[in-house]
């Protein structure tokens, strides 16, 4: 996506990233052995996965089957060769008052979804197949909606996802860093839920952690909301106005093991205002008035990751470095692919609705 006359991007077709919510996901984090050969094989691998995701996807043309891939800082500088998008860093971990957001291991994102989890896992196991030994998997979650989008600890969530031109504003890198317009930054957190703790809980308590009701799923009025809402701490404003991000969380859970929890992601034009989330949610805002939820709920991984524009992840396949880090002479003409592909590809398409809460996305669905 180039920057136009008005200052905006409007040309290179972004990754899937404001695909509405489906019935199935599974999220995969990698991490890409250290040899030129591995490096070699994610660099191919980017140049082929829109035709993985074509051909697994038109075994049922209703799945509406995306993948969307994200990079970390260390592995954009590996594969890529050139300049790191602008705000593009490891994961800032936090730690305050016993509560910790850990930043953990991670190379690659890859976000799956579809109407059916069979397509969400033939393409996983294609995309491993074709990754080969180039990879470890570091973390995999399988997602899946909960009744009428409610997270497992038995709320609506929600209603606040930006959508239209707004969602596009929201996640889509413009002119500001032009030579990486058409690329979002996606946040990653697995959190893990006391339920045990939380159902001991009555629903006017839940309620007043949450910043909504229940039942219904309204917002609680301010005179009512305590200042450590869920909510009420995750709403930044800036200049007088709301500050968004796209959330496409997932609940997900294993009852032998007893594990419960919420796949966290949320896509952004920067990171900065999801890392102001999470400080204020472990901080508190001001400090000390952390979110309530956490005493139920633990952040167990964390990871920073760019998604580049599709012109630019197919371009990845065409160069870049030795992949121990050195540059080898390919990165200035990576950088030149890159400028190359945000200059020929396709326009922006629209966004759908969701969330702004921990849990997954309600609104439009394209399985229903």
């Amino acid at each position: 996506m180039t920057a136009d006359a008005t200052g905006s991007g409007a040309d290179a077709e972004p990754q899937a990233v404001l695909s509405p919510l489906t019935r199935a996901a599974i999220f995969l984090v990698l991490v890409v052995n250290q040899d030129s050969q591995s490096a070699a094989a994610v660099r191919k691998f980017c140049g082929d996965l829109s035709a993985l995701v074509r051909a697994v996807g038109f075994r049922d043309l209703d799945g509406f089957l995306t993948c969307v891939a994200g990079f970390g800082a260390d592995a954009w500088d590996r594969l890529a060769g050139g300049p790191r998008p602008a705000g593009l860093h490891p994961f800032r971990a936090i730690s305050s008052g016993g509560r910790e957001a850990p930043s953990t291991p991670g190379d690659v994102l890859l976000h799956i979804r579809a109407s059916r989890m069979d397509l969400c896992f033939e393409l996983a196991t294609q995309i491993m197949r074709r990754l080969g030994g180039a990879v470890t998997v570091a973390d995999e979650v399988h997602g899946f909606r909960y009744f009428d989008d409610r997270d497992l600890i038995g709320f609506v969530d929600g209603t606040e996802n930006p959508v239209g031109a707004a969602a596009v504003k929201a996640t889509i890198i413009g002119a500001d860093d032009p030579a990486f317009a058409g690329g979002s930054y996606v946040i990653v957190q697995k959190y893990l839920h006391d339920l045990v703790s939380w159902n001991a809980l009555g629903t006017q308590e839940q309620e007043h952690i949450v910043g909504r009701t229940k039942l219904d799923d309204i917002e609680l009025d301010d005179e009512v909301k305590p200042t450590f809402a869920h909510n009420a701490l995750t709403t930044i404003v800036a200049d007088g106005a709301e500050v968004q991000i796209v959330r496409a969380n997932m609940p997900f859970g294993s009852v032998g093991s007893g594990e419960y929890g919420t796949y966290f992601i949320g896509y952004a034009s920067s990171p900065a205002v999801t890392e102001q989330m999470l400080t204020n949610m472990f901080v508190g805002s001001p400090e000390g008035n952390y979110d309530r939820l956490l005493d139920f709920s633990r952040a167990v991984t964390g990871g920073l990751f760019f998604v580049p524009s599709l012109p630019l992840l197919e371009s990845l396949a065409d160069g870049g470095d030795d992949g121990d880090g050195g540059d080898d002479g390919d990165g200035a003409d990576m950088s030149a692919d890159m400028s190359a592909a945000n200059q020929t590809a396709v326009p922006v398409r629209a966004a759908s609705t969701g969330s702004l809460n921990i849990g997954s996305l309600r609104g439009a669905s394209h399985d229903e």
